[in-house]
């Protein structure tokens, strides 16, 4: 948050206040939790005072605002209505900034803060931004009260939403503001009726479950050693690219053997596999995707199995088990000079490449590699495939030592699993 500072001779009355030290003009670092904030003397009331922390975030809209609350003191006999009527108001820009403090974790109400991800945050965020730009042409955002917020204003952000996007993201954006003002009628007790509280959702087509038959799988393995790999971009004057690597064949395999994401298999190591006391073979990987919507603020590790059935171990010996095991070298594309990410997008790119290039006309991507293997995964382990793909919060208790429904799990899958059924 952006330090807020006072002139040198500032508006009269005008303070700097910190919400966690409860001091005017602070000299503390507590940044994220300060506001403006405006004292005024009652008149003839023997130094009786009235203040009121306000909303604003610039100087100038804190100089407007403490002058419009003196307007209403003195119009009101040095009463305010606002204690009057026991309830709080926000200008448009102000209710946004403490929901913003909200998300981040510095709401001063810290029984109430819920810890999510970053990337939620920035989420929540913008779609409220997109909403208020939509009325700052009607209404200034940064004056008018949130309360004046009506059903045109959504009707017109509705027409706007439409043509912006698809029924999906279109449901997300105002389930995340109506979100935001049950913010401020169920926490910050603003006395208001939620504009967005009804509204026509968009019917969400589902998506089929895509997953590969074997020939399918083996066609685009052909296609990459027999096919082109240039492909013209639709976009741009035309440019050929090349979308041929040396370790397409591998990634997509690694991908179909262990079920993992792009961003899983690119990290995954030698020194990542492990040995139950019952020589049962498996990955311990960290669980990126969780790791990162968790914001991993209490540092504990969200760990992904992979056992390690006949079919991967035999892909392994053939990547060069015997000679690379314990060591912290990367299994795919040792060798790299590149950035991680760009092979992330080189196998996505290069799957629906050489996938058309084999003639597959199922719409399948590269993360349908991870949905063929957990399906077959969950014709073995059923209702325990959870614990092999996602979302375990186990600790290992000492190297090779698990919680034994895990490792009973892991052990029946090594055992059982064969992707494609052979």
């Amino acid at each position: 948050m952006k330090k807020i500072k006072l002139p040198k001779n500032p508006h009269r009355g005008l303070k700097i206040f910190c919400h966690k030290c409860k001091r005017d003009n602070p000299t503390c670092n507590h940044y994220d939790v300060h506001k403006y904030k405006v004292v005024v003397h009652v008149e003839g009331g023997n130094n009786k005072k009235k203040t009121k922390v306000l909303t604003a975030i610039k100087y100038e809209d804190a100089v407007n605002e403490a002058i419009e609350f003196r307007k209403e003191l003195e119009q009101n006999n040095f009463e305010r209505v606002s204690d009057s009527l026991k309830k709080i108001d926000y200008v448009m820009l102000g209710a946004l900034i403490e929901y913003q403090r909200y998300l981040e974790g510095n709401y001063r109400y810290s029984h109430l803060v819920k810890k999510i991800s970053k990337d939620y945050q920035d989420e929540c965020l913008r779609y409220c931004k997109y909403f208020f730009d939509n009325i700052n042409p009607h209404k200034n955002v940064k004056t008018s009260s949130i309360t004046l917020v009506d059903q045109i204003d959504v009707a017109r952000f509705y027409t706007w939403a439409e043509l912006q996007y698809g029924p999906k993201t279109f449901n997300k954006c105002f389930s995340e503001i109506k979100a935001f003002f049950t913010f401020l009628i169920k926490v910050e007790k603003i006395d208001m009726e939620n504009p967005f509280a009804v509204y026509n959702a968009k019917k969400v087509i589902k998506r089929n479950i895509n997953t590969l038959e074997k020939d399918e799988f083996m066609k685009i393995l052909h296609a990459v050693e027999n096919e082109s790999g240039f492909h013209t971009l639709k976009k741009g004057k035309g440019e050929v690219k090349n979308m041929y690597r040396p370790y397409l064949v591998d990634g997509f395999k690694l991908a179909l053997l262990t079920g993992l994401r792009r961003e899983e298999i690119v990290v995954l190591k030698w020194s990542d596999i492990y040995i139950s006391v019952k020589g049962i073979m498996f990955f311990m990987v960290s669980n990126i995707k969780v790791e990162k919507a968790m914001n991993n603020v209490s540092h504990e590790k969200y760990w992904k199995y992979v056992p390690i059935n006949q079919d991967l171990f035999g892909f392994l010996k053939d990547l060069g088990y015997e000679d690379k095991k314990a060591t912290s070298e990367y299994i795919l594309f040792p060798e790299r000079e590149v950035k991680t990410l760009t092979i992330m997008n080189d196998l996505s790119k290069g799957f629906s490449h050489y996938r058309n290039k084999a003639k597959i006309k199922k719409e399948v991507s590269f993360a349908d590699l991870r949905k063929t293997y957990l399906s077959w995964v969950n014709a073995v382990v059923h209702k325990e495939t959870g614990i092999l793909s996602s979302h375990s919060t186990h600790e290992v208790l000492k190297t090779f030592y698990l919680d034994p429904k895990i490792l009973s799990t892991i052990e029946e899958a090594a055992l059982k699993i064969q992707v494609f059924g052979t």
